[in-house]
């Protein structure tokens, strides 16, 4: 049985040439640290838990090896077929990370509908959560508090997920790439 689940939703690295740095390379090992931080603080014992993420560059990858290093279950799902989701969600520094991901967790591809993808993507992996009846779901997201609320975007998975009644803990980028992480900065 699942007592917790940790949904994810967060950015990705930012690619080479972005005119405004929102989560650069530097700042991967602070963000690696906030995310554990606060499945630890989740996550009383791996027991019983299950984490739910894409896998794209950056927070998502991110969050599978963490939940990996805690000894957290976790499912990669994935919005294309790998070969078109590594096409368009991960960087060439990223692919080979990708593809351990895809070889040790298990994977899940979404069987596209009309519409955008990506809000196809965060309604299905929703929908994934709630099958699975758990006591405690909480959408773990990293993003930047000042960002637009974007269907199909980071924001937009959080809106999406408080009005579902899920508990929402936010990973400001900006605070966590602008300076050090503590347990407490991060939340």
């Amino acid at each position: 049985m699942i007592d917790t689940v940790v949904l994810f939703a967060g950015h990705r690295l930012d690619e080479p040439g972005r005119a405004t740095a929102r989560f650069p390379p530097e700042c991967e090992e602070r963000a690696r640290q906030a995310i554990r931080a606060v499945l630890r603080d989740i996550v009383k014992g791996p027991q019983g838990s299950l984490g739910i993420a894409g896998a794209a560059d950056g927070g998502d990858i991110l969050f599978h090896e963490v939940c990996e290093e805690l000894g957290i279950e976790s499912e990669v799902c994935l919005a294309l077929p790998p070969a078109e989701y590594v096409h368009t969600s991960v960087q060439p520094s990223w692919r080979a990370r990708f593809h351990r991901l895809l070889d040790t967790h298990p994977a899940v591809v979404l069987e596209l509908g009309p519409g955008d993808v990506w809000l196809q993507d965060q309604q299905w992996q929703l929908g994934r959560v709630r099958e699975r009846c758990p006591r405690r779901t909480v959408l773990l997201a990293l993003l930047e508090e000042t960002e637009t609320d974007t269907a199909g975007g980071t924001s937009g998975m959080a809106r999406m997920a408080q009005e579902s009644g899920i508990e929402v803990i936010r990973l400001d980028a900006r605070k966590i790439c602008g300076g050090t992480v503590s347990d407490t900065d991060a939340m």
